[in-house]
């Protein structure tokens, strides 16, 4: 008995090392399979960090896992992560490793997977990875049969770890984010027909059509069992429930993959859905004590979709009723609530042709807090042509919000009232056909308050909002926002285009402020945090660049503006004036003037918000009378490159030209900072400038530290983190400095000076100038005689002096031969002399 338990401990302990050691030996395998099959397979770059096999995990299946993979597109999508995933497991047949017919993949589990689909306007798609097979390249002899692939799916399950899936079509306007799926799917899908189990959940669920978002942020639960019949793609929905926030119902009929699209016969089965449930779609009600609202009323959705969906030009035939009679909805413990709730909402196809849907809204009627407020609207030919009709009037008193909503934290107040009407197509307006259009109305406003925490308060005063055919015209308009005020008086022109189908909106605007702190309305990490927690987080930080001012690419603006002062950052503006045309994502600025650091400055230039690049600021400034100390405590930029300002007092006048990124923040990122110009004082005094009181100090002249310069003009240029400028003088009493070089972001000075000594200064004037080494940084300058240079200067006048001892001067007995003789001798001796001194300076 002993020695058969001995046995046996020793057979298990056997099986156990086996199991963990049989994966050290198939790793590097498995990992070369899947990059050679991957490479093969796709036009692409995808990688991982780290491969694991295990036999333990499922035995008797292995499973391989891929841990921090991604996939790249090509081309355009070659800054986009088409699929990145924290782990992705394969579970396989063991006994196919040994073999040659292929790997048989039982299960596959996806976790903490992003998937980032993106089609261009020009219907280019990000997920278009897969090389093109032979069979596709070259058609194959009609007796050659279809070589068949080493990795064969037989999946039995497929496991759904948090999966994020962001759908962006930029060529239909579309938008769909899901957040935090979890799902599971069992079934035979090795089988030609098997009955697949499928549960799912997603945290949030967000759908966006030309803007308009059809659902933001739903939580969504499914719980499905499908009839696949995997040989014809057909699969028919058997017992299933889906849920839309409160909203629960089934899916009834089949659907079908053809080789031309999909075929279809469903329809959605809706008995259970009450108001109610309606409203928990408004996400603000649905996410607000929604389970102690009170609501009336009878409400109906009913949708069926029935033929063929081929691309964009073939959909089924199709219909989604909403409707709702007599509703109303209250928070019991609120004064008052909306009543007399009526809609009836429907978009339909006959089948065909997409430009054969209709919707329509008849009507869409209210009673908020005592005021009635309806709304009509039809939309045909959305493809061709789109063809509108619709009105809207009441009124709204937003005062009254707070007595039917519980608002946290929020003061609102104000009345808007609304009788407009809207009637024509779209191709009117890009014809300029405006006698074809009606449109007709007003939406004033008036004593808007608006105040939030964390948010400057919005008080609005006055605004009206007039509608013709050909414009819409913002007249009347004084907003005041936190401590800012602005006065608007503006003019838009295709505002139809631009609110139904994106196209660009045009506008006339005069601005006028008596204040306005732009750093009020600068993004924050608090921003940016909010933006990331909402379900098209991956579509706003596409836009969103962290403070930056981003300009849309869809308006045509010319702005006059009229600033009694303007903050940005530290910086104080007064009675700024000037044109601004805002389009294609740029401003451009024309002779936009201002006062600012103790002068004047008249700016030429562009601000420019390329997508999903950097800002890019480039402009050119005519400068008067700016103070040098004011520059350097407000431009960060001349602090990091022109530190020498802080010491000086004064002002300076002059041109400069500039060329950069900007930052999150709006400030330049220097390492990018091109320019060039030139500056002139009048008047500078020098008494605080270290690297003055350094040459000072070289030519023991203590009274050239407190130095006045008269006319000073530097020319310079930038370029790779340096400022490089052109040889100036700078006159300092009897003496005269002439100074060329650079200086960089480091603060290091890299200078080269040549100081011309007055007869003044006893027998070192007979050196007449010398030369000097300026380096070191700004804070601890380090200037010192160019020794190379002093030692040439030197050896010339010694030199000089002893030709002269040796041939005396000439008397002129002997004429103009007499003395070209000697100067030709004395020529030659001092190049003698010369040569000499110098070889002689070198062995020193």
């Amino acid at each position: 008995m002993k020695t058969l338990i001995k046995a046996t401990a020793i057979i298990v302990a056997a099986i156990v090392i086996l199991l963990f050691s049989i994966p050290l030996f198939f790793t590097d395998k498995v990992e070369g399979i899947i990059k050679e099959e991957g490479n093969k397979m796709l036009n692409a770059e995808f990688d991982f960090e780290s491969l694991d096999i295990s036999l333990l995990k499922r035995f008797p299946l292995v499973s391989v896992t891929l841990e921090d993979f991604y996939l790249k597109g090509v081309w355009a999508f070659s800054n986009d992560t088409l699929v990145q995933a924290d782990e992705i497991t394969a579970s396989m047949n063991l006994l196919s490793l040994f073999g040659d017919e292929g790997y048989d993949i039982r299960k596959i589990l996806l976790d903490g997977v992003s998937l980032n689909a993106i089609v261009l306007a020009d219907g280019s798609v990000n997920w278009d990875v897969m090389k093109a097979t032979e069979e596709e390249e070259e058609e194959l002899p009609a007796d050659t049969t279809t070589l068949s692939s080493p990795i064969r799916i037989l999946l039995q399950e497929l496991e759904i770890d948090n999966f994020n899936l962001v759908y962006d079509d930029r060529q239909s306007n579309m938008y769909a984010a899901l957040n935090g799926l979890d799902a599971v799917v069992s079934g035979d899908f090795g089988s030609s027909r098997t009955l697949l189990d499928l549960t799912a959940s997603a945290d949030a669920v967000t759908y966006k059509l030309e803007g308009v978002p059809f659902l933001n942020k739903a939580s969504f639960a499914a719980d499905m069992e499908i009839d696949a019949d995997l040989e014809n793609s057909r699969f028919t929905l058997n017992k299933n429930t889906i849920q839309l926030n409160a909203i629960k119902a089934a899916i009834d009929g089949w659907v079908a993959l053809t080789d031309a699209g999909v075929d279809m016969d469903i329809k959605l089965n809706s008995n259970e859905i009450g108001f109610k449930e309606i409203l928990s779609l408004v996400p603000a009600i649905y996410m607000q004590d929604f389970d102690g609202l009170k609501t009336d009323g009878t409400a109906g959705l009913t949708a069926y979709a029935k033929g063929s969906l081929v691309g964009d030009s073939l959909v089924p035939e199709f219909n989604l009723a909403f409707d709702v009679k007599d509703a109303m909805f209250r928070y019991p413990e609120l004064p008052a609530g909306v009543d007399n709730i009526n809609i009836a909402a429907n978009v339909s196809n006959p089948g065909g042709s997409p430009d054969a849907t209709v919707v329509n809204i008849s009507p869409f009627k209210f009673v908020m807090a005592g005021n009635p407020f309806s709304v009509v609207a039809n939309l045909r030919t959305p493809v061709s042509d789109l063809a509108f009709d619709a009105a809207a009037k009441g009124r709204l008193d937003l005062g009254k919000i707070k007595e039917i909503y519980p608002l946290e934290d929020m003061e609102l107040n104000g009345l808007v009232d609304a009788d407009i009407a809207i009637n024509g197509r779209l191709s009117h307006i890009e014809k300029e056909q405006y006698e074809k259009i009606k449109a007709s109305g007003t939406v004033a406003l008036k004593n808007m308050q608006y105040e939030m925490e964390g948010i400057p308060a919005v008080d609005i005063k006055k605004s009206l909002l007039t509608f013709t055919p050909r414009y819409l015209q913002l007249s009347e308009t004084v907003v005041n926002i936190g401590d800012n005020d602005i006065v608007v008086d503006s003019k838009f022109e295709n505002y139809i285009g631009y609110a139904l189908k994106g196209t660009t909106l045009k506008g006339t605007l005069n601005v006028k402020s008596n204040y306005f702190n732009l750093n009020d309305f600068m993004g924050s990490e608090s921003a940016v945090s909010t933006a990331e927690n909402n379900a098209d987080a991956a579509a706003v930080a596409d836009t969103i660049q962290s403070g930056a001012i981003i300009i849309p690419d869809n308006i045509d603006f010319r702005m006059q503006a009229a600033f009694k002062k303007v903050l940005f950052d530290n910086m104080a503006f007064e009675n700024m004036n000037g044109l601004l045309i805002i389009k294609d994502r740029k401003v451009d600025m024309k002779n936009l003037s201002l006062n600012t650091m103790g002068g004047n400055v008249v700016m030429n230039g562009f601000y420019y918000t390329p997508e999903k690049a950097q800002p890019q600021f480039n402009g050119g400034f005519k400068l008067e009378n700016i103070v040098f100390a004011k520059a350097y405590n407000d431009l960060n930029v001349v602090r990091k490159l022109a530190p020498i300002f802080n010491g000086l007092t004064g002002d300076f006048s002059g041109n400069v030209n500039i060329d950069t990124k900007l930052d999150d923040a709006m400030t330049p990122v220097l390492s990018t900072l091109t320019g060039n110009g030139a500056l002139q004082t009048k008047d500078l005094s020098l008494n605080n400038v270290g690297v003055i009181q350094a040459v000072a100090d070289i030519v023991k002249k203590p009274s050239l530290k407190d130095t006045r310069v008269k006319d000073l003009n530097i020319e310079f240029t930038i370029k790779d983190g340096r400022v490089n400028t052109k040889p100036f003088d700078i006159k300092m009493g009897d003496y005269k400095m002439n100074l060329s070089g650079s200086t960089g972001l480091d603060q290091s000075i890299d200078y080269k000076g040549e100081i011309t000594i007055p007869t003044s200064a006893g027998k070192v004037a007979q050196l007449g100038t010398v030369d000097m080494l300026i380096g070191g940084t700004f804070t601890s300058p380090k200037v010192s005689i160019d020794m190379a240079s002093l030692a040439k200067k030197a050896a010339t006048q010694a030199a000089t002096k002893a030709i002269d001892k040796l041939l005396g001067k000439s008397d002129g007995a002997d004429g103009d031969s007499a003395k070209s003789s000697a100067t030709d001798t004395k020529a030659e001796a001092a190049g003698k002399i010369l040569n000499k001194a110098f070889d002689l300076f070198k062995k020193k």
